[in-house]
């Protein structure tokens, strides 16, 4: 069952935002850097999890667009995260 935070009208609203600009910009993944397949439903990703500091979790500068493959490696402390500045981008991906 999902968390209840992941319904909320707030955050699903973020999450398309989030998107819609990554798409737009013709960002690659957070993670890995490849090029992402939108047909695949990537995923918005937490940076710093949310467990870990709740108050970001509604923060764009916390956000990032990842592959599943990059996704399941985060959820088991497998890939690194990418640092992302204050408009929520990686450094040097624009904005």
């Amino acid at each position: 069952m999902p968390h209840p935070f992941y319904d909320s009208k707030e955050w699903k609203r973020l999450r398309s935002k989030v998107k819609a600009k990554w798409k737009a910009l013709g960002l690659p993944c957070g993670e890995c850097g490849v090029p992402i397949d939108w047909n695949a439903k990537p995923i918005v990703d937490h940076i710093v999890p949310r467990r870990e500091a709740p108050e970001r979790a509604l923060d764009v500068s916390n956000l990032q667009v990842v592959c599943h493959g990059c996704n399941t490696r985060r959820a088991h402390g497998i890939a690194p995260a990418v640092q992302t500045g204050a408009d929520g981008f990686p450094e040097g991906w624009g904005s």
